[in-house]
């Protein structure tokens, strides 16, 4: 029995997507991410002021009838995003430039692919066009963000070399992550009183099925599913269900557990032994997360090298992003 959930298993509870949900670009370099989603909304929605350098007199809010005006929130705007918005500018041109210089093309089924890496950090396509909505984006304006991104990608892949030492080396030092824990899979019933859960019991010792019990009288939320919690290792669930279920052989059926959520009559249905994957089951996996950690220590690198080798000048530059 879980100890931060009711019911037991979690399910029907609709899920969680841990820390996923949000629009983020992988290095975090381009406007859409240093700018901030909204303020890059509104440069947006105001563009064909903007362009002239003077949004104009229109009310964009008011207090007590006094307007606040769209070039008041363009030139405060200005002062707050504006240094970093034009450093990202700047970097865009360099690598743009450069990409040019090296004859790379980024294709439509380039930025297809990195925005379905984004996709991904979402539990369903409905999320997703709600979060891009909210940060004030198209699908086409995200796109736009992302070729850059890609293009710079492109630059730097070439330069990465990931060698079987150094993958070595990474599961020697992190073989702790690919342990596996021993772990149970359970069915139960849960029932609010002694009496009811010890007549389930009988009716199981005569031969009555488990799972369509569970179905019928069980209050957890794995009731639907005949009682089946999946596999859990321990720490998973509160102490009385963790014990009772760990000391089951499978197609063992307890007694009656007490916990603070009611009574259970518990039945384990497999069991895994802990393990450690070995190196060459995880290899590629290694190798992927390898490349991805030394291609983003290339990118800061190479990002500094196209800017020292350009003159660059700023008006908008702050102490901070003069020194960035």
């Amino acid at each position: 029995m879980s100890e931060n959930q009711k019911p037991v298993s979690g399910q029907g509870n609709g899920g969680a997507a841990g820390g996923k949900g949000k629009i983020i670009l992988p290095w975090v370099l381009f406007a859409a991410t240093a700018i901030g989603f909204g303020a890059y909304a509104i440069v947006q929605a105001n563009q064909s002021n903007v362009t002239t350098g003077n949004v104009g007199e229109e009310a964009v809010a008011t207090v007590d009838e006094e307007k606040i005006t769209a070039n008041e929130l363009y030139q405060t705007m200005l002062k707050q995003v504006g240094p970093q918005a034009v450093d990202q500018l700047i970097l865009e041109r360099l690598i743009n430039r450069e990409a040019a210089k090296q004859k790379i093309e980024v294709s439509d089924a380039d930025i297809n692919a990195e925005l379905d890496k984004i996709k991904a950090n979402f539990p369903d396509e409905a999320t997703f066009n709600q979060q891009l909505e909210s940060a004030g984006f198209t699908l086409d304006t995200l796109k736009e963000q992302i070729r850059p991104q890609v293009q710079l990608t492109k630059l730097v892949e070439p330069q990465i070399e990931v060698t079987d030492e150094e993958l070595q080396t990474y599961y020697d030092e992190n073989k702790a992550q690919y342990e596996t824990p021993e772990q149970v899979r359970a069915s139960h019933i849960l029932v609010e009183t002694k009496e009811e859960a010890e007549a389930l019991l009988e009716q199981i010792k005569g031969g009555a099925d488990f799972a369509e019990l569970a179905k019928e009288h069980s209050k957890d939320g794995s009731a639907a599913q005949g009682g089946d919690l999946d596999f859990f290792g321990k720490g998973q669930m509160v102490a009385p269900f963790e014990e009772a279920a760990f000391a089951l052989e499978i197609g063992e059926v307890s007694g009656v557990v007490e916990s603070q959520f009611g009574f259970h009559i518990i039945k384990v249905t497999d069991k895994k032994a802990a393990a450690t994957a070995t190196f060459d089951e995880k290899k590629e996996e290694i190798r992927e997360t390898v490349f991805q950690q030394k291609l983003n220590e290339r990118t800061s690198a190479y990002v500094e090298e196209l800017r020292s080798a350009a003159k660059i000048e700023n008006s908008l530059a702050t102490e901070e992003t003069a020194a960035s």
